[in-house]
């Protein structure tokens, strides 16, 4: 059993983390579609705006709402659906709009902050808000009991923890008594302002009103008066979400190419992730170049020989010149992956070779899937 068999198997949660264009979408995709094939109910659930996961699984959209996969998609894939297969895509205002709902002290309280032009500028674009909006969602999703498992693309970063402390940085934000110490001035009190001797925020809000205006700060002051009484709620769900992802039920698994680049990612990824008493599972090593043989290494002079014959010498030249290249590539990943090795034991990984197609389909997510779970011949077929 290989590790994704094994994390499939055993976990309730998986989280795809890795740099972008690395192909987290379709791993979290293929891992879902084969443990709903074996019997699962699952949710994916995707952050990336591209529409990637929605297009492969043969879906027109995704929305904030989990859709279930038709089992068609399934059959004629040549593939049994024994479970379900539920996807959708983050839609980060309208996550926010909910979580706002959960922690108002009353209905009246959370129309207020919806209304807030302040508010509606924040909500789809705070530093933050998306990745914590996303544990949000991941954690909706769990304590409803639905699903057997849930799959988590992650949005892409180069910092392995940035998603996981999103809610720390926006309850930050959210409490900041820097920013609400500016803000008294024009914080209400009753029915009128508060009149505070405050004479620094005073000076500072003068110059700011010029810039942007009063009703912009009145809006900022209002939101923050609002959210008075909710803050326990967000913590209390921040601290709930933590121990949720380092608990046994979830498993990490960290989403690279044989680059350079994307493998030193990779380690870095995973070595955070240990720090942080996250559960690494696996390595998914993806577009992995084969190798055929040593290489025939013909030599440039025997190469330009042949190139300056008559016949079939040119284009048997031009085979050796791109036997060449391909090898070249091939040798430079294996340098990549001894590199990755020597930190991330082989026995962690799990390799997804180039396919001669992108998984931009059912059919090529099975493909993948095949791979990942290294079976051959895929799961049950008809």
């Amino acid at each position: 059993m290989n590790p994704i068999q094994r994390i499939t198997a055993t976990k309730q949660i998986i989280v795809c983390a890795g740099a972008g264009g690395v192909g987290k979408t379709t791993t979290a995709a293929a891992i879902a579609l084969r443990a709903a094939s074996e019997g699962k109910k699952v949710a994916v659930l995707t952050i990336d705006p591209a529409r990637r996961l929605a297009s492969s699984l043969g879906l027109k959209e995704l929305d904030n709402v989990p859709t279930k996969v038709n089992r068609r998609k399934f059959t004629a894939a040549g593939v049994e659906a024994e479970g379900e297969l539920h996807a959708m895509m983050l839609d980060t205002k309208t996550t926010f709009d909910e979580v706002v709902y959960r922690y108002a002290p009353s209905p009246q309280q959370a129309d207020r902050i919806i209304a807030n032009r302040f508010y509606r500028n924040i909500s789809g674009t705070l530093s933050g808000t998306q990745e914590y909006m996303a544990l949000e969602k991941l954690y909706e999703l769990h304590v409803t009991g639905d699903y057997d498992l849930i799959v988590i693309d992650t949005p892409p970063t180069r910092n392995a923890l940035d998603f996981l402390d999103a809610p720390r940085r926006l309850t930050g934000f959210l409490e900041s008594r820097v920013l609400r110490w500016f803000l008294l001035p024009y914080m209400k009190a009753g029915s009128g302002f508060m009149r505070v001797a405050n004479v620094a925020a005073t000076t500072f809000l003068r110059v700011v009103k010029r810039i942007v205006g009063g009703a912009v700060l009145e809006d900022t002051a209002e939101f923050f008066v609002n959210l008075e009484g909710m803050y326990d709620g967000f913590k209390e769900r921040a601290r709930a979400v933590q121990a949720l992802l380092q608990s046994d039920l979830t498993s990490f698994v960290v989403v690279t190419s044989p680059t350079e680049e994307s493998v030193a990612e990779a380690v870095y990824f995973a070595q955070r992730l240990n720090e942080a008493r996250l559960p690494f599972g696996a390595v998914v090593v993806n577009r992995v170049h084969p190798k055929y043989g040593d290489g025939i290494g013909a030599r440039t002079r025997q190469i330009s020989k042949l190139r300056a014959q008559e016949g079939d010498g040119a284009l048997l030249a031009d085979l050796l010149d791109n036997e060449s290249a391909f090898m070249r590539v091939v040798r430079r990943e294996e340098r990549n992956l001894r590199a990755l090795a020597s930190k991330v034991p082989r026995h962690r990984w799990v390799r997804v070779p180039y396919l001669e197609q992108e998984a931009v389909d059912f059919r090529g997510l099975v493909a993948v899937s095949d791979q990942l779970f290294d079976t051959g011949g895929g799961p049950s077929r008809n």
